[in-house]
């Protein structure tokens, strides 16, 4: 997954530097090249691809540095699809070097998670 090809859009993006959180809106794009081989019929947006854009937004933003080491938990609750809006919610925990992403769509939780990451190498 390089480059940009494979992140929405973000839109009205709030980052609160003192609890160390983001909070943005995004539209699942309706032509994301994953939707070809990840069921065409029914397409759905992978749940690697969700805590990818988790990783990449929190990095983009200065939520975190250093490797994602890995996933601490990850609930999928509800199937996300081309063109449907999502409320994200990133927040790091700074002592334990965590990330929690939650998603929402129309007021439902589709999907969470807790991320591990290591010390950068700046």
């Amino acid at each position: 997954m390089t480059g940009s090809s494979w992140m929405p859009v973000i839109s009205e993006l709030a980052l609160d530097a003192d609890s160390q959180s983001l909070n943005c809106s995004f539209l699942v794009p309706v032509d994301l090249p994953v939707f070809r081989g990840h069921f065409p019929e029914v397409p759905i947006v992978p749940g690697v691809m969700q805590v990818g854009w988790a990783v990449e937004l929190a990095r983009a933003h200065g939520l975190v540095t250093g490797p994602c080491m890995g996933i601490i938990t990850a609930k999928f609750r509800r199937l996300l699809q081309p063109g449907m809006r999502l409320e994200a919610r990133l927040e790091r925990s700074a002592p334990a070097g965590q990330l929690h992403f939650e998603y929402e769509c129309e007021g439902a939780v589709v999907s969470t998670g807790r991320l591990q990451f290591g010390r950068g190498h700046d």
